[in-house]
């Protein structure tokens, strides 16, 4: 497979990564992502997901797969303290690995996993994810003895493009729906999260990490955490490879805790009886900036208008 992996084809790459963003849910966005980075720099199969290397091993927590087999995951994890792309990752702080396994450089089992799914250049390539300890990883693989190594060229074409990546599925959790949404694995590994997830999240547990689901919520159908009004809704995300993930969405019995920070300022400066003017002065911000963001208060509370809101503040009666 010829690559290409000239500016057109990465800009073609992201325009359409962030046109699918609006559409696709996270995992399907990076099923795709895989797919069409194979294509770009002529890997014969691709392997990608989130992973967690901040312990000195690797802990793969979410996958998707191109063009490999159903159980290429189940075998990797037998062999993953053999992995020497995690290893170099780890113990070098490069967020760039290279494996050849015409090489001088070998484990057992590297070579059994390179022998078993016919690929002899290997190259991964992970970005980190802000605060989190759970990163974002992409590995592609060329099959054949004469297979060419992966260039310089084109693992700079897959870090950037995965850095896009990243971005694209940090920012619209739930295909581009705004709310508070969780993407989370089996064992409540949490993968993505919308900025309202986290906010409703660390309101209610401080001291909560981030990187893991309270240890009171499980990763059930539904549930309500004890202590509170939180109930978390769950739903399959779509399989393409490895272990099963879920999306949770986190409802509050008080219609407000669906609101973002500046949606509650202006609420409240709603029920304070300012205009639209006054809010934007008091709030540096334009008039048609407050309307847009009173009419999304309106929609997500079910109010039939600003009087209804007032009501709401004042009274707490639902809206």
């Amino acid at each position: 497979m010829e690559a290409r992996t000239d500016i057109q084809s990465f800009s073609a790459f992201i325009f359409e990564l962030y046109e699918r963003s609006h559409t696709q849910d996270p995992v399907s966005l990076l099923h795709w992502s895989v797919e069409r980075l194979a294509e770009a720099v002529g890997s014969d199969s691709n392997w990608g997901g989130w992973a967690d290397l901040s312990r000195g091993e690797v802990d793969v927590c979410g996958t998707v797969s191109h063009n490999l087999p159903d159980d290429f995951y189940k075998f990797w994890s037998e062999i993953k303290h053999d992995d020497l792309l995690a290893r170099d990752v780890m113990n070098t702080g490069r967020d760039v690995a290279t494996y050849n396994r015409q090489g001088s450089r070998h484990t057992e089992g590297m070579v059994a996993l390179s022998d078993r799914y016919h690929i002899d250049k290997l190259s991964v390539i992970v970005v980190e994810r802000g605060n989190s300890p759970i990163s974002l990883f992409m590995s592609a693989y060329r099959s054949g003895r004469d297979a060419k190594a992966f260039g310089p060229g084109e693992l700079n074409y897959l870090r950037a493009a995965l850095d896009h990546v990243c971005f694209a599925i940090e920012r619209n959790t739930l295909c581009g729906r705004a709310g508070a949404h969780l993407l989370v694995n089996a064992d409540g590994r949490v993968l993505a999260r919308s900025p309202d997830a986290l906010r409703i999240l660390r309101d209610r547990w401080p001291d909560w990490s981030g990187d893991r689901l309270p240890a009171c919520v499980p990763v059930s159908a539904r549930h309500t955490a004890p202590d509170s009004e939180i109930r978390f809704d769950r739903r399959e995300a779509p399989q393409f490879s490895g272990p099963p993930l879920f999306y949770l969405t986190l409802r509050g019995n008080d219609p407000r805790s669906q609101l973002t920070a500046r949606e509650r300022q202006i609420l409240e400066h709603i029920g304070d009886g300012l205009t639209h003017k006054e809010i934007a002065r008091s709030l540096g911000i334009s008039p048609a900036t407050v309307r847009n963001h009173t009419q999304a208060v309106l929609t997500k509370l079910g109010a039939r208008n600003k009087a209804a809101l007032v009501r709401l503040v004042h009274a707490g009666q639902p809206a």
